[in-house]
């Protein structure tokens, strides 16, 4: 019997099959020793060749990662293209590539050029095969890009078709395809040749191994432009932001209809494979932290939504609940540590300022910005001591913490503020909170 590959298999006598073995480990040895002596030949592959990705841009590090592990390459030697569209046959290529099955997709293109299968010599053609024997690619993608099926399941790729695969591909056709690569299960493929080919569940692209129901129905509300996702993209959108995959732009929008760009490619894939550029793990976020529809009031200014100024406040009283006091007796002092944690919703930053009062004037010992965008943003810990000295009474607080949620898709608006008196205890009171002195 002969499987996709020609390979035929039957019953060999017992000395023939040791025979075979020890060719295989000899082959597999001399193949280990070649790969080692080529990759100690292999030249270093340094981000900064690229004239046009810089440590300040966003995309920095999720471009060094891929390209320094050889897992994707620039356009030329000396060129990235962040901001270049990516054509939905690079993004195939690249699916396959993490999920460790590229090798499959070259057996198939071999199949199908022996096959004389239309299409079968795009550099492409075994990585659709590979996605649709995966399952990954279902009906409505064999009908989106004019794809035909021969009657024993193999793909035909007519010109027509591989001018859309050769076109840019769309936000949502790219989280589709991350979402659907995340559930491969062995066994479970359109076709079963690969059932045998394909280990694991596919589950371990997932956060925490599985989604967790009652979080994914709270996503869509932390999604500004989720009305304008269509019906069939939405699960997908879902659970690519659950993994911390695709969390929208400064303003909480997917913008699904949007061409990718090569930038953005780098931080899919990126996060895809490195569980550490994720985005937090969703599930950590306090409830009181996420933002939905009823959140917002209607500026009376431009008709824009505005957040509430009280959940503004139940934001940064959370985020208070990192800030801890302790008096130090030695020094006459009150200890203030913040402890950030990253909480703060998306498109929002906030600022921690801690004063210290001096002759009954504030006088301002550190700034702490804090925000979800960038990690960088978020110290592990800051300390300030607030000395007691300065006290004429009792009574009389010896400084205070002043908090802000700024609202970045309002150019910096300030959307709250809390403000939090320090007592001589070292105890944090509330207050009224003004403006930022």
């Amino acid at each position: 019997m002969k499987n996709k590959w020609g390979v035929r298999f039957g019953i060999m006598k017992k000395n023939k099959v040791k025979k075979i073995i020890a060719f295989i480990f000899a082959v597999i040895f001399a193949a280990q020793f070649c790969f080692y002596a080529a990759a100690a030949v292999q030249p270093v592959r340094n981000i900064s060749n690229f004239y046009d990705v810089s440590q300040g841009d966003w995309y920095y590090s999720y471009v060094k990662r891929l390209y320094e592990d050889g897992v994707i390459n620039g356009v030329t030697e000396n060129s990235y293209a962040p901001n270049a569209d990516v054509k939905t046959s690079e993004v195939v290529a690249l699916v396959a590539r993490y999920l460790g099955l590229e090798y499959i997709a070259e057996k198939n293109r071999e199949f199908l050029i022996n096959a004389k299968t239309e299409g079968a010599n795009l550099w492409y053609s075994g990585y659709i095969q590979l996605l649709f024997d995966t399952g990954i690619f279902g009906d409505n993608e064999i009908i989106n890009y004019g794809i035909r099926m021969t009657q024993t399941g193999e793909v035909i790729i007519p010109d027509s078709s591989a001018m859309i695969i050769d076109s840019p591909i769309k936000r949502m056709d790219m989280v589709k395809l991350i979402a659907g690569s995340f559930e491969i299960k062995k066994g479970g493929t359109a076709s079963n040749r690969l059932k045998s080919e394909i280990s694991g569940t596919g589950n371990e692209f997932i956060t925490g191994g599985g989604y967790d129901g009652d979080t994914l129905g709270k996503i869509k509300d932390m999604i500004s432009d989720y009305d304008n996702i269509p019906e069939e993209y939405k699960e997908y959108f879902l659970k690519c932001y659950y993994n911390g995959i695709v969390r929208g732009n400064e303003r909480s929008e997917v913008l699904p209809y949007n061409n990718l760009k090569r930038s953005e490619l780098a931080k899919i894939i990126s996060t895809v494979m490195y569980f550490d550029l994720r985005e937090n793990d969703i599930r950590s976020i306090p409830a009181v932290c996420v933002i939905t529809q009823n959140d917002y009031s209607v500026s009376s200014v431009d008709g824009t939504n505005l957040l509430k100024k009280e959940k503004a406040e139940q934001i940064l009283k959370e985020q208070a609940k990192n800030i801890k006091t302790a008096e130090d007796k030695d020094k006459n002092a009150i200890r203030v540590t913040v402890n950030q944690n990253n909480i703060i919703p998306k498109g929002y930053l906030s600022e921690i300022y801690i004063y210290m009062y001096i002759g009954g004037a504030a006088h301002e010992m550190g700034k702490i910005n804090c925000s979800t965008n960038e990690d960088a943003y978020f110290p592990k810990q800051n300390s300030f001591n607030i000395s007691k000295s300065n006290l004429k009474s009792n009574s009389d607080f010896v400084g205070y913490v002043y908090l802000v949620l700024r609202d970045l898709n309002r150019g910096g608006e300030i959307a709250g503020a809390v403000m939090l008196n320090i007592d001589p205890q070292g105890s944090l009171k509330d207050t009224q909170a003004y403006d930022l002195p």
